[in-house]
């Protein structure tokens, strides 16, 4: 109280003195004040961020080639690795290619050498960029179509001595990477997955007659007559056999009026598929010395589905089953029966050369491309593996996928006998289909990891919104197993140790060392520590993909890390496991001697339930029915 009244009287003796009053702006004012100056820095500095810098909001080749020149080639890889992987940028996927498959300096000053050298990655740029229906046109201008021819042939020698040079393994690699990319791109990605493993079939409608002078359709039989029932039903009671079909597989001329008296061709279902005529020649690619895949028939009679051109080992045989997961090269053909009529085409718009003047399915009378033999491919025809991608198409949302993956039903039901199985079972593969890699793999000769370009998608931005529910020791586990060392008294205070040890981290991923870990980059730090094989991450990834904390809800991709952890007896992740198969989520199969199998492990490994993480969550997609969660469906 003394207090109040000297500062009182103080003011008082003040005013008495003639001291000159200083006016004080009301508190409210001068927040407004602060907040205005506030939104004119803002506004100012965005302004000189687009305007001041002039920074292109896309890149494009000549970017890299202005950035190696001014900064250094790792920084140009950068933006030609952007350019390739997101906008399909064909001259960015041929220096991608040139880039990776030979000696090339690292920096101002330095000598050449294999710093960045990695044949899988090389092919893998290389196909996407030859790949047909993929081309960079240039034909309004002789020399710019001269360079570009020497560009695509170049490119093309290189791409098959890589492909004949590489293991078996490394092709089931550049397979999945191939995969990754792809199907990063959203729905038209997984557009593009499935026309390269279509058939020619799969591909549109007939071209000319003057390439192929029959083609196999289901038309009327020669005996359908008005009486031709009484004397099929007389047949069949003689000799015990089938009544047969009327509309029989038959080939015909390659003429409209034959594709337009055509039978649906669920009529033909079973009945027998003829050899192709000994005179109708037939055309198929040119074979190289790294093998090469057949489009059409054969000389001497119907073959099997166009095999994966490498001899030896690698080759995938063609058994008439649909092979293994999505992300295993060996993804066996179709049938065994009548390959697709070449008369389709390669099922791609051009590039093909195949056919002189028609450039493929959906070339019609249009310009073959540059003429180039198709570029030595990883993947078979598999009409099974073709529409399990459609069908994610469609799921997406894109308003072609629905038309291939009719086509590729078709086809299926042509020429395999056990359509029905093959068709339930791409589609159920297109519900949970999972991408081959958490991130994208691969490091150069040097060390330094390939940078993953792909863009999250509307549900992995939704995911990473949550990455603030993730406990703190999981990160902290992640970055001690990874190597990088926070604790130590030679480190300082913990937490400048930590945010050394997330720069460091941050280095290793080529990214500005801000000692602030991002949303992407905290996923990424567990992604890395489970691949790397830390129990405790793998089952920390788990829990990510069951609970959609940081990544996507997917059950599917939950149970694969549950079981990673469990086979190295991690006691939470064997818990997990018990609850995931005794609830059986969507994804998942209940199963109750799994479930009680891992029960009991759990138990012996002293685990208590309380700490269990699904428990209530899962309780509610066991009780849910149509409210379960979406989990990997699409």
């Amino acid at each position: 109280m003394n207090g109040v009244l000297k500062s009182r009287r103080a003011s008082r003796d003040g005013k008495q003195h003639g001291d000159a009053e200083q006016p004080q702006p009301p508190r409210s004012a001068l927040g407004r004040r602060v907040r205005g100056l506030a939104l004119v820095l803002t506004i100012a500095a965005a302004l000189v961020l687009l305007v001041g810098f002039n920074t292109p909001l896309f890149a494009d080749y000549a970017d890299g080639v202005r950035t190696e020149q001014a900064m250094t080639l790792p920084d140009a890889v950068k933006v030609w690795r952007k350019e390739a992987w997101q906008r399909d940028d064909f001259l960015a996927q041929i220096r991608l290619g040139d880039l990776y498959s030979t000696a090339q300096s690292i920096g101002p000053g330095e000598s050449k050498n294999a710093g960045f050298y990695d044949p899988v990655e090389a092919y893998v740029w290389y196909f996407l960029a030859l790949r047909q229906g993929h081309d960079y046109r240039a034909d309004d201008n002789g020399n710019a179509y001269d360079t570009i021819n020497n560009v695509r042939g170049n490119a093309q020698n290189n791409a098959e001595q890589l492909f004949s040079n590489l293991t078996f393994e490394q092709r089931l690699d550049a397979r999945a990477r191939i995969l990754y990319i792809l199907s990063s791109r959203g729905a038209e990605g997984f557009i593009t997955l499935g026309r390269i493993q279509a058939s020619g079939w799969v591909g549109g409608g007939p071209i000319s007659a003057t390439q192929k002078p029959r083609v196999m359709l289901c038309v009327r039989s020669g005996w359908d007559h008005w009486y031709s029932g009484w004397l099929w039903w007389i047949w069949a009671n003689l000799t015990n056999r089938p009544y047969p079909h009327l509309p029989v597989w038959s080939w015909v001329l390659n003429v409209q009026e034959n594709w337009d008296r055509r039978f649906p061709d669920y009529q033909c279902m079973g009945a027998e598929i003829p050899p192709e005529p000994l005179d109708n020649y037939a055309l198929t690619s040119p074979t190289t010395s790294a093998g090469a895949i057949s489009l059409g028939g054969n000389l001497n009679g119907p073959s099997s589905s166009a095999q994966m051109g490498a001899p030896g080992p690698a080759t995938v045989p063609a058994s008439g089953s649909t092979g293994g997961g999505s992300d295993q090269v060996g993804t066996i053909a179709v049938g065994g029966g009548a390959p697709p009529p070449a008369s389709y085409g390669s099922g791609y718009g051009s590039g093909g050369g195949n056919y002189p003047g028609s450039g493929g399915a959906y070339g019609g009378g249009f310009p073959s491309g540059y003429g180039f033999r198709p570029v030595p491919s990883v993947f078979e025809a598999n009409d099974g593996e073709a529409l399990t991608y459609f069908q994610i198409a469609a799921s997406l949302g894109h308003p072609l996928a629905g038309a291939y993956a009719n086509n590729a039903r078709n086809a299926i039901r042509y020429y395999t006998p056990d359509a029905g199985r093959i068709i339930g079972e791409a589609e159920r593969r297109a519900r949970y289909w999972l991408a081959p890699y958490e991130y994208y793999p691969g490091i150069t000769a040097k060390g330094k990891l390939h940078s993953d370009e792909s863009l999250p998608t509307l549900d992995e931005r939704l995911a990473l919104r949550r990455v603030r529910e993730l406990p703190f020791p999981a990160i902290l586990e992640a970055l001690d197993f990874r190597g990088y060392a926070f604790r130590g008294r030679a480190c300082g205070p913990p937490p400048i140790c930590l945010r050394r040890a997330v720069e460091q981290f941050q280095a290793a991923l080529d990214l500005e060392p801000t000692g602030f870990l991002s949303p992407e980059q905290t996923v990424r730090l567990i992604q890395m520590a489970a691949v790397d094989g830390d129990a405790i991450a793998q089952d920390r990834l788990g829990i990510m993909y069951a609970k959609g904390v940081g990544v996507p809800q997917n059950y599917v991709r939950a149970e694969k890390w549950f079981i990673k952890a469990a086979n190295q007896r991690y006691p939470d992740a064997l818990y997990n496991l018990y609850i995931l198969y005794r609830v059986g989520p969507n994804g998942i199969e209940p199963d109750e001697a799994k479930a009680g199998s891992y029960a009991a492990q759990a138990a012996a490994a002293g685990y208590q339930p309380a700490r269990c993480e699904l428990i209530d969550l899962l309780r509610q997609a066991d009780s849910g029915g149509h409210d379960r969660p979406v989990g990997a469906r699409r």
